[in-house]
């Protein structure tokens, strides 16, 4: 029988915690997008931000309130006003390609923005940047007319402080992501400079402005963040082996050296020490800027690459690992040889969202995102209500998860470290006679059997208890400790001449049909998947080198055609 201890007099009510921080996206010009409710993303018109080329990033409060939004210049609060500090002291410099908000792990009024900056301009003159942190705090500011509350400013003394890099010097970036530390507790803000990574914490005490350093396998002899462009994704937590916990996709293009137009790799970082490991390398050749772009699934178990200068989007797989990766080019209701998406990005529910070079007047979306070999390109998949994407997107904001682990039997004991958690256990979980939660957190215990309290536990917070079963070691579903990852994983995937190989080698009679589509082609054709102009996948039948599509509605359609060669997706009409 399934019992519950409460060794004190309690009230034990819980009034619910949201995670609303990335609800609203600001982004390109004047465009703005909120995804309160799932499935159901509205544009928003009420942006002041107005941007080209520069990184853009934007945070709300926990029930999904906005709080601010910047371009790496200047900083706007929730009334759409630049703040009175918020002109950010970065120079006349260049814009990196992201920016990173994080909210300070143990003081709800601080947040930080990080800019990396690629080159400074002066009189004509070309130089490295200076990467630098700003500090917002939300007690500041003018009083909102709106809700009487503060609407945020810069902490004075805290405007754009250069980053210290190796050897205590500044340095130029273009890119930076934060990674969720294994403790739960902290983050990793993670920058690449030349074959150097640069981790840095940030935990209860703030941030650390002296990083971690570990070497990546790049061949980029010659590259500079002042002369070429560079883009870095970082996967969620994967559980595929105890030596890693994340991917690392990062990719230089440009003219690197007279041999190499590009380097793309995947790598393997820990979350415990914030170094790449030597566990996990995939080198990815494409066509230049063919990768410039990437995200993935918010199970890591997707890599999804893509880039500006084609319509191309390939999904990698990352779990079945296989030498080379499986892989497969994604229909899309569009194509195009120079036009392609210039940023990939996951919102709240794990949707993958991209500005488009062809359509910046939408924001397209991968369908079915997370079934390998099922994923679909939707070009114009949401109107922004004649506003414009432009180059970037927000990146999602880190945030502390609100759900632990589940194990078998769990013991509390101290001051509670989270202000709003979830304890589990299959079995039981039980507090020891320090343990104590403050006036100030949100705290739910759910177990399998039995929860104590011992005499002398303070509770002052808001308190949850429920008998509620969960499975040990649960996690990502799809991710799982694999054998294969015990020894050092090195894979390659040449993507530059797949969709090209079979240009031309295909032809589609009759086009325009009625019933019937022939496939003329020298190789054998493995399968054909179609998506109708919006993007959604349809289903055909496949009889050798003929397509049975006459239960398809008139219109016009993207045939994928995979053989031996690769991939092609030729476009026809169905009468």
């Amino acid at each position: 029988m399934k019992k519950f201890f409460l060794i004190a007099s309690l009230l034990l009510f819980f009034l619910g915690y949201s995670q609303g921080e990335n609800n609203n996206w600001y982004f390109g010009g004047k465009a703005a997008v909120n995804y309160s409710i799932q499935g159901s993303p509205a544009p928003l018109l009420n942006s002041n931000m107005q941007v080209g080329l520069q990184p853009v990033g934007s945070i709300s409060d926990n029930n999904g309130k906005l709080l601010f939004y910047s371009d790496g210049k200047y900083v706007w609060n929730r009334e759409h006003q630049i703040m009175q500090s918020g002109v950010l002291n970065t120079g006349s410099g260049s814009y990196g390609i992201q920016l990173a908000i994080l909210k300070h792990p143990n003081n709800s009024n601080l947040y930080y923005i990080f800019t990396p900056v690629p080159k400074f301009y002066n009189n004509g003159i070309v130089s490295n940047g200076i990467s630098c942190y700003t500090v917002i705090d939300m007690s500041l500011g003018g009083i909102s007319s709106n809700d009487g509350l503060p609407l945020g400013d810069v902490l004075p003394n805290h405007n754009s402080i250069p980053l210290v890099g190796e050897n205590e010097l500044p340095f130029a970036a273009a890119n930076i992501n934060v990674v969720k530390h294994s403790d739960n507790n902290s983050f990793w803000v993670v920058i690449p400079n030349k074959t150097k990574l640069y981790s840095y914490l940030v935990n209860n005490q703030g941030f650390v402005n002296s990083p971690i350093v570990s070497s990546m396998p790049l061949n980029i002899p010659s590259y500079s963040p002042s002369s070429h462009p560079s883009y870095l994704k970082t996967s969620p937590s994967v559980n595929v082996s105890s030596n890693f916990s994340n991917y690392l996709y990062i990719s230089h293009w440009g003219a690197v050296n007279p041999t190499n137009w590009g380097s793309t790799k995947v790598l393997s970082f820990n979350n415990t020490t914030g170094q790449i490991t030597t566990d996990f390398v995939l080198d990815i050749s494409t066509n230049p800027s063919g990768s410039s772009t990437a995200e993935f699934t918010d199970d890591g178990s997707i890599l999804y690459i893509g880039g500006n200068g084609s319509s191309n989007i390939y999904g990698i797989d990352m779990i079945n690992i296989a030498s080379p990766p499986n892989y497969y080019l994604l229909p899309i209701n569009y194509s195009s040889s120079s036009s392609g998406p210039t940023d990939m990005q996951r919102n709240r529910y794990g949707d993958i969202y991209m500005p488009f070079e062809y359509s910046n007047g939408y924001l397209a979306k991968i369908i079915n995102q997370n079934g390998f070999n099922n994923g679909s390109v939707d070009i114009n998949d949401l109107y922004l209500q004649g506003r414009n994407t432009t180059r970037n997107l927000p990146q999602l904001v880190q945030s502390k998860s609100i759900t632990g682990d589940c194990f078998q039997d769990l013991l509390l004991t101290g001051i509670e470290p989270n202000s709003a958690f979830i304890h589990r256990a299959s079995n039981s979980i039980k507090t020891q006679t320090d343990y104590l939660v403050n006036s100030n957190q949100n705290i739910e215990m759910k177990a399998g059997s039995y929860i104590l309290l011992s005499p002398n536990t303070t509770i002052n917070g808001e308190f949850f208890a429920k008998i509620e079963d969960c499975a040990t070691n649960s996690g990502n579903s799809k991710s799982s400790n694999n054998p294969i990852f015990e020894k050092p994983i090195k894979l390659s995937l040449d993507l530059r001449t797949n969709s090209n190989l079979i240009a031309n080698k295909i032809k589609l009679t009759p086009n325009p049909t009625i019933d019937i589509l022939n496939i003329k082609t020298d190789s054998k054709i493995n399968s054909v998947s179609v998506v109708d102009i919006t993007g959604k996948k349809v289903n055909v039948k496949l009889d050798g080198d003929k397509v049975d599509v006459r239960s398809l509605p008139a219109g016009t359609y993207l045939i994928n055609v995979e053989t031996k060669d690769g991939i092609s997706t030729e476009k026809f009409i169905k009468k």
